[in-house]
């Protein structure tokens, strides 16, 4: 990407940024500093920056987005006009000497900016959002990854109107001012590109602690938030102390500042950001007590912390030469967290504790993966985990960069071991830290790391380097289809005999890149007494490796055979050891076999789902009445980890259930479902009823978001749930238990379960919550969430109706979020009536709200990616709907790119 390139459109031609196209920056730059004098509609900015010419050009074009110019000089030297021309998009400078100083003064206006990028002004406070490309609506700059620099800021502003001042780095100075003012000094020790740059000015209040690294430095860490949101902010700051020693013990990277800052913000358009020492978020991800936060919410904070604090090194000591390589950060540091989350969930538990809890996260992990990022895999938006191109690079911050990025990292732990990825990981900091790299550089160093000649690559780690590298650049989910074969010896029936696997991989016919991949498959086998059998006098055949229990598939197609006495059961992609789409022609005595007796928790798990979608898609294909057996048996095994148990008894979600089938049908895959869910319950009912029994009488212990309570909650709410589909708990029974609940898990999980019931109880349920958290944002984002993802052609009405609601908020984006994103992607039959009427509204929603927040509308506008792939009813629908989209005159380029892409 060169730096005209990365400008953008200006008409309503789309611009499509090659990654081919790369070319280092025209000049370096050593240091910037900013000066900021704050306003809510008027801040003013000075940038100085110090400059190198690095090629043969003397013009140096900088990037600008809505900003108005003040002044500009180079050397102390105002330029005259003829010497430069600029607009709101950007700033190019004719001629400039070898190396100086250029002065930019501009303008810009906080409260206008409704897109949340860049400085904006949210709750009488200014933030800060950088990344990809919001700093160039601070100020004119060569604003890339790539461009890496030291900042001093200095920001100053009102001091009733903004007590608190935070930029990155450490604090150099804060003194007051006269007129009632004040300002902050601070100095980032660390060079880092302008997307990691942070300021914050608000009304806040804090927590804090001081803690001690391994080398014996202290360390200041800060949670800020609204003043009456402190009490909810300790949560956040004891997952932050927890990744800072995670990180240490596992990768040996220390906390590098004196002081570590995180702010919560409520206008966020994403997750959280991991701005160099200040890292800003999403209240959602950090505010939590038991009255008023999930389970899953404490989980996505630790999670969310984590992720952030780790990008320290993964991101932004080390980070990428450019936004195609955003899967080099993303991807890695999701690992990092998916990591991190497991060893907190064991933490301190039995081994057998420690197992389930761990298979839990991954099955977690595995279905956030199948439910975002294989659809998006086989949609018109699908793309290899680093893009050759785009057209907006808000739009590739998607499931396959960050999820199936994450999956790419993990089967290298895989492949090298947890010791060689270390290895691997030591060396890639070693070779590069302070710089901007690309995904190459990473993988090269874990091969190198891990060769015979390490820390220098031979033969062997560069041509499996550059084989990995293909994941890199391959679009669409690969397939594995395996097929099995039992021979015995001489044809005697009595005599051992020989099993043989053939795997053969298939490549989307779309992906860019058509050449075999690197793909590891654990497996094991299971005689027919649940035993396992011995790999180690396999044999191979075709272009594969074996190494343990792990088939390492290099080529098209590889057969393992093995020595066995009888045919035996496989038990395919253990713990979903790659990220593809395995095909296996099991039937329902195997699957069965499989979730009786297979040490691996992961493809237990996997073979209890295949037999609730066999049940369902295939009805004729499977016993029903030996299904229920067995999962009536698992509803009974003491041994077994709530967490767990509830994960086995817990059916495909419809959304995996439509990735399943070749025509999209939202109401015949409801039907299925509801059928055999109730048919389940039925089944079940006795050691249903135990269990709720068992559970309800342990519901009154205080809350704790440990994984052994988390795990008997959840499996404590599952269970109540199929008892009230068959009427074995009434609708004033859950009523009850909801006005007695004391945590928001238990309440939510109740509400929903109401919500699927029409009558006074539910509306009872629905008007007490509300009088309880109508002042508080997040809960009441779970209030509006609820009503919208009721799985029934009503659910339209309440989204209708919650827009008009004095609460509702279009400038908020989390409230957004809790009304449209959670109607159009988690309510299948609610958003896809027969009728398309609930299309209209999304192209309704998605026109207005791209007027304020085109990166949130583009989000929303991914909704009908799928469109193609339904009944011909909802398929002209849903076209219809795009085509009104993308038919209007005033379209961002962030929409436009998404329907334009869906429609082909």
């Amino acid at each position: 990407m060169n730096a005209r390139d990365a400008l953008g459109p200006t008409n309503t031609t789309p611009t499509v940024i090659l990654r081919q196209d790369y070319r280092p920056p025209s000049h370096r730059l050593s240091s910037v500093s900013l000066d900021f004098t704050l306003s809510l509609d008027a801040t003013r900015v000075v940038n100085e920056f110090s400059f190198e010419r690095a090629g043969d050009s003397a013009a140096l074009h900088l990037h600008g987005d809505e900003l108005t110019l003040v002044s500009i000089a180079v050397d102390g030297r105002p330029l005259k006009s003829d010497e430069f021309e600029y607009s709101p998009q950007h700033l190019q400078i004719h001629q400039l000497p070898t190396q100086g100083t250029i002065r930019i003064e501009t303008l810009v206006n906080p409260t206008a900016n409704t897109a949340l990028m860049g400085l904006y002004a949210s709750r009488g406070g200014l933030f800060t959002q950088c990344e990809s490309e919001g700093f160039r609506r601070i100020t004119y700059f060569l604003d890339r990854p790539d461009v890496m620099a030291m900042y001093r800021v200095v920001m100053r502003g009102s001091k009733s109107e903004f007590p608190v001042l935070l930029s990155n780095g450490n604090l150099i100075l804060q003194q007051d001012l006269p007129g009632g003012l004040h300002e902050a000094h601070w100095h980032d020790p660390f060079p880092k590109p302008s997307y990691l740059f942070a300021l914050v000015a608000a009304d806040l209040d804090y927590l804090e602690e001081t803690i001690t690294t391994r080398s014996g430095k202290q360390a200041l860490l800060q949670v800020y938030t609204r003043r009456e949101d402190l009490s909810q902010a300790d949560f956040a700051l004891q997952s932050l102390k927890r990744a800072i020693f995670w990180d240490e013990k596992r990768y040996g990277l220390e906390l590098d500042l004196e002081r570590f800052m995180i702010v919560a913000v409520p206008d966020f358009n994403s997750g959280a950001m991991e701005n160099k020492g200040l890292n800003l978020f999403n209240t959602k991800f950090v505010l939590a007590d038991p009255q008023t936060a999930t389970d899953i919410d404490y989980d996505g904070i630790e999670s969310v912390v984590a992720h952030e604090y780790f990008h320290n090194w993964t991101g932004n000591r080390i980070t990428c030469r450019d936004w195609f390589q955003l899967t080099l950060k993303e991807g890695l540091t999701v690992f990092r967290d998916s990591e991190f989350s497991s060893d907190m969930a064991a933490e301190g538990l039995s081994p057998q504790a420690a197992a389930s809890a761990r298979a839990v996260r991954r099955i977690d992990s595995v279905r956030v993966l199948r439910a975002a990022q294989f659809p998006e895999d086989s949609g018109p938006m699908s793309h290899p985990i680093r893009p050759d191109s785009y057209q907006e690079i808000r739009n590739f911050y998607t499931a396959t960069v960050y999820e199936k990025g994450a999956e790419v990292i993990r089967m290298l732990q895989t492949l090298l071991g947890v010791d060689g990825f270390r290895r691997g990981m030591d060396l890639y900091f070693a070779r590069h830290d302070g710089q901007a790299v690309t995904c190459e550089e990473f993988v090269n160093a874990m091969f190198d790391a891990n060769a015979s000649t390490a820390p220098q690559p031979d033969e062997r780690s560069r041509n499996h380097a550059a084989q990995f590298m293909r994941w890199y650049d391959t679009s669409g989910t690969p397939k594995v289809r395996v097929s099995e074969l039992y021979q015995h010896q001489s044809g005697d029936q009595d005599q051992s005999g020989t099993y043989s696997l053939t795997f053969t991989q298939e490549l989307a016919k779309t992906s860019p890149q058509q050449a075999p991949l690197m793909i590891p498959i654990d497996l094991g086998l299971l005689d027919v007494s649940g035993k396992s059998c011995p790999l180690s006098d396999a044999s191979i055949s075709g272009d594969a490796e074996r190494h343990g229990n792990v088939l390492l598939l290099k080529g098209s197609q590889a057969t393992l055979s093995i020595p066995c006495q009888s045919r035996p059961v496989p038990s395919l992609l253990r713990d979903f050891s790659a990220p593809i789409s395995l095909e296996f022609d099991y039937n329902s005595s195997q699957l069965l076999h499989l979730l009786a007796h297979d040490p691996d928790s992961f493809n237990r798990w996997e073979a209890a789902q295949r037999l609730m979608l066999d049940a369902m898609l295939k009805p004729n294909s499977v016993d029903l009445s030996l299904m229920i057996s067995a999962f009536s048996r698992i509803a009974s095994d003491t041994t077994l980890d709530h967490g767990y148990k509830a994960s086995l008894l817990s059916l495909p979600s419809e959304l995996y259930i439509s990735e399943k089938v070749s025509v999209i049908d939202p109401g015949l895959i409801r039907a299925a479902r509801d059928q055999l869910r109730e048919k389940l319950a039925a089944g079940m009912i006795e050691p249903l009823r135990r269990l709720d029994h068992e559970l309800q009488a342990a519901s009154s212990a205080p809350y704790s978001p440990d994984p052994l309570s988390t795990g008997r909650r959840l499996l404590a709410n599952l269970v109540q749930h199929y008892l009230a589909l068959v009427g074995a708990i009434s609708t004033q029974e859950l009523l009850a238990r909801f006005m007695s609940v004391s945590n928001m898990t238990d309440r939510m999980a109740l509400l929903s379960t109401l919500l699927e019931f029409d009558g006074p109880p539910t509306q009872e349920a629905l008007d007490r919550y509300f009088h309880q958290f109508q002042h508080h944002d997040l809960a009441l984002d779970k209030w509006f969430a609820a009503q919208v993802t009721i799985p029934n052609e009503q659910a339209l009405a309440h989204v209708r109706a919650l827009m008009h609601h004095p609460k509702f908020d279009v400038s908020n984006p989390n409230r957004v979020r809790s009304v449209f994103g959670a109607f159009f992607n988690q309510n299948l039959p609610g958003f896809h009536r027969q009728d398309g009427v609930a299309y209209e509204l999304w192209a309704e929603a998605v026109l207005t709200i791209d007027r304020r927040n085109s990166q949130l509308a583009s989000r929303m506008a991914r909704a009908l990616d799928r469109w193609s792939r339904f009944e011909p009813v909802r398929r002209t629908a849903m076209k219809a709907a795009l085509e009104r989209v993308a038919a209007d005159g005033q379209l961002s380029p962030d929409v436009r790119e998404v329907v334009g892409k869906a429609l082909g």
